[in-house]
C-alpha cells in the first residue's frame, strides 16, 4: 500500500533526526498503522491521552485542537524533545520531556505505524507504533 503525503512526511521527519546519529532508517509498517488506528479510534472516543498496555510495541501519542498535518505535527513534536535529552540512560521513573523524542531514535527499532482519529469535538489524536519497542530502561537510544 502507499503512503499518503501526511505518513511519508512523517516518516521523513523521523528519519532525518536518525541519520544525524547514523541510525538505520525507520520503515512503515501497515500493520502497526493498524494497530495505531485502532488505539487512536479509542481515546479520541474517550477523550483521553492516554497508552495503551501490554501490546509489545513502541508507543507515542500527541493531541491537537485543530487538523492541518497531524501527523507531521505530532513527529516534529517529538524531534523537538531532542533538546531536553542529554546523553543519558532512560531511568525509571518519569522521563517525559524526552521520552517521545527517545523512541522516535531507539536504535534496535526498525518499523514505525502511525494513524489519526477525530474526536466529537474536531480535536485529533494521533498514535505512534514502532517495533520493536525502545525506552528500555538502563539503556540508551544510541
Amino acid at each position: 500500500m502507499a503512503l499518503n503525503d501526511n505518513q511519508k512526511q512523517a516518516l521523513e521527519i523521523h528519519n532525518r533526526a536518525r541519520a544525524t546519529q547514523h541510525l538505520q532508517p525507520l520503515q512503515w509498517d501497515e500493520g502497526l498503522a493498524r494497530d495505531a488506528h485502532q488505539w487512536a479510534e479509542r481515546i479520541a472516543r474517550e477523550g483521553k491521552l492516554q497508552h495503551s498496555s501490554g501490546s509489545g510495541q513502541g508507543e507515542n501519542l500527541y493531541w491537537a485542537s485543530s487538523s492541518g498535518n497531524p501527523l507531521q505535527a505530532a513527529a516534529q513534536a517529538w524531534i523537538n524533545e531532542r533538546s531536553s535529552y542529554h546523553g543519558q540512560k532512560i531511568p525509571e521513573g518519569n522521563f517525559g520531556s524526552y521520552g517521545h523524542y527517545t523512541q522516535c531514535m531507539w536504535r534496535s527499532t526498525r518499523k514505525l505505524g502511525m494513524a489519526l482519529a477525530r474526536a466529537s469535538n474536531g480535536s485529533v489524536y494521533v498514535v505512534a507504533r514502532y517495533s520493536p519497542q525502545g525506552n528500555i530502561i538502563g539503556q540508551k537510544p544510541y
